[in-house]
């Protein structure tokens, strides 16, 4: 399902403030066109390293009629996590500097859709106010965006930033759905990796999986007083069950 739309006119100067905050990519903001990924959903606020990725770390609710092997398992489990949780946590500030540099080389290659931009203007034979109006994005990627990314020192930073690009892109979704015939073609294309936007989703996809294994650390980090509570209450529960 495609964003409700807004009462945003897409203009080469693009100061603009509708679009939500998107993790960190093209994935993101393009949404039903660029990814099947929940990044795809312009309504997701899902930056890694800022927000948590959901996991389940209460006390089960069936744990009376869990058996004690699957009580065991479930313990021994958990406290591999928490033993790497801790590991982490002793290391914070490097697992926090770590995410910060994985979705900063990543926001280099969802800066590329600079060079695509004019690819796509080629490839569909755009011309007239819509080539003016994508070489306007264009510019803003290349000017404004890329001079707000010089000033990202922390993940706080890095929020801003990506609510900014998130934005732009989002701006540039509408922009095509004025322009149905070629939204649909860029749509198909996004599937091919022969073309210039296929190419560039494939680049992304790849790029994110390595944000991903950085996000690993930064949710044991943030999770670990968690994961440390169900590891006490399932102690307990075996201690329980061996009296």
């Amino acid at each position: 399902m495609l964003p409700k739309r807004q009462t945003l006119q897409a203009r080469p100067t693009l100061y603009c403030d509708a679009g939500q905050i998107c993790l960190l990519s093209f994935l993101l903001v393009l949404s039903i066109l660029l990814l099947n990924q929940a990044f795809a959903d312009g309504g997701k606020n899902d930056i890694p390293g800022l927000t948590l990725k959901t996991k389940n770390y209460e006390v089960p609710d069936n744990i009376s009629t869990m058996s004690t092997d699957e009580v065991s398992e479930l313990r021994d489990s958990r406290q591999e996590e928490l033993d790497e949780a801790h590991k982490a946590a002793a290391s914070k500030d490097a697992v926090e500097q770590n995410m910060l540099d994985e979705l900063m080389r990543h926001d280099l290659v969802r800066l590329e859709i600079i060079d695509v931009i004019p690819k796509l203007i080629e490839d569909y034979q755009i011309e007239g106010e819509f080539e003016k109006t994508l070489m306007g994005y264009r510019s803003t990627f290349s000017e404004e965006v890329k001079q707000k990314r010089d000033n990202v020192e922390s993940l706080g930073d890095y929020q801003a930033y990506d609510f900014r690009f998130a934005s732009v892109y989002m701006s540039m979704l509408f922009a095509f759905q004025d322009h149905p015939e070629f939204y649909e073609r860029l749509k198909v294309e996004m599937k091919d990796e022969n073309t210039s936007i296929g190419a560039y989703k494939k680049k992304l996809d790849v790029s994110y999986r390595n944000v991903e294994k950085a996000r690993v650390q930064m949710d044991l980090v943030n999770n670990v007083d968690d994961i440390e509570n169900l590891v006490t209450a399932l102690n307990a529960e075996l201690a329980r069950r061996a009296n």
